[in-house]
């Protein structure tokens, strides 16, 4: 299981996963530092945009299988993909 069940997102900057929730709101105000910085013309729209949170579930592999001479393809394997808990919430 992920020890990574936080995320911050910045629209200039991207998703990011952290392993607290301390780093993850670091890295969201971090962020939101950098706009200030560069709002002397004005506060850019992207700003809103920032945030920081738990992740409480996640897209895991479920159902892998062989893929077989039957199942005609070039796949070497077959699986699903369910939204599964990340961790345990604290």
């Amino acid at each position: 299981m992920s020890k990574l069940r936080f995320f911050a997102y910045c629209p200039d900057d991207g998703f990011d996963v952290f392993e607290t929730a301390k780093q993850a709101k670091a890295a969201a105000e971090q962020w939101i530092d950098s706009y200030r910085g560069d709002a002397v013309d004005g506060w850019s729209e992207e700003v809103d945009q920032v945030c920081w949170g738990e992740i409480r579930e996640k897209a895991t592999q479920v159902g892998r299988r062989p893929a077989t001479e039957e199942d005609a393809t070039s796949c070497d394997y077959f699986c699903d993909y369910q939204l599964q808990r990340v961790g345990r919430r604290s």
